[in-house]
């Protein structure tokens, strides 16, 4: 008699367990621990093993392959990112020698007195050269800055993108994992259901 109202206390407890379970609570979780902590607390839970209902491990599937899908969008961002970047890169490298090419010509003519075929005052000439190759030099450290900064923007920009592939990788496999766990638990929970009925 007292097995019989344990059994039934018993059922009675885990009825009223599967009633407070709310299958799609986890899809108001705004991020992909936070699902999976929702979705595994509200799995019906029987003798030390989860049922889980198909539709739920698809809805469940389909969060995390949009997860996935936004990481490989910011991916691409990333890559066309640092293809604009080298652009950039290889148009500052043509201006670079095109400075170059003007200042050599700067020098060519300072080691010259004339100008125009018309003799000019050596002092004025040297003082006209000076200050043209000095232009020439503050605009080739302008460019110069801004080729160093595009070059650091891209390697943080490299940098990003590796730490990101790098917990992409990461958040794959443990994706994986979770998958693996769930249908191992799913097939244990079946071979425990038939043990069940062949016993009865």
């Amino acid at each position: 008699m007292k097995k019989i109202v344990a059994v039934i206390l018993l059922v009675f407890v885990a009825f009223g367990t599967f009633a407070k379970k709310d299958i799609n609570a986890w899809k108001q979780e705004q991020n992909l621990p936070g699902q999976y902590r929702v979705f595994k607390e509200n799995l019906n839970f029987w003798n030390g093993s989860y049922f889980l209902k198909e539709d739920q491990l698809d809805d469940f599937y389909d969060a995390l392959t949009d997860t996935i899908g936004v990481l490989e969008k910011s991916v691409d961002q990333k890559n066309a990112q640092i293809s604009s970047l080298n652009s950039e890169i290889n148009s500052k490298d043509a201006q670079m020698n095109s400075l170059q090419e003007q200042l050599d010509e700067s020098l060519k003519l300072q080691n010259s007195i004339v100008f125009l075929g018309m003799k000019i005052n050596k002092n004025a000439y040297s003082v006209t050269m000076y200050l043209l190759i000095a232009g020439v030099l503050v605009l080739a450290g302008f460019v110069f800055l801004l080729y160093k900064r595009s070059l650091t923007v891209m390697h943080r920009t490299k940098k990003d993108y590796d730490e990101l592939k790098e917990e992409y990788e990461v958040h794959k496999k443990n994706a994986l994992e979770r998958y693996t766990k769930i249908n191992m638990e799913l097939h244990q929970t079946r071979l425990e259901l038939k043990k069940g009925s062949i016993k009865s």
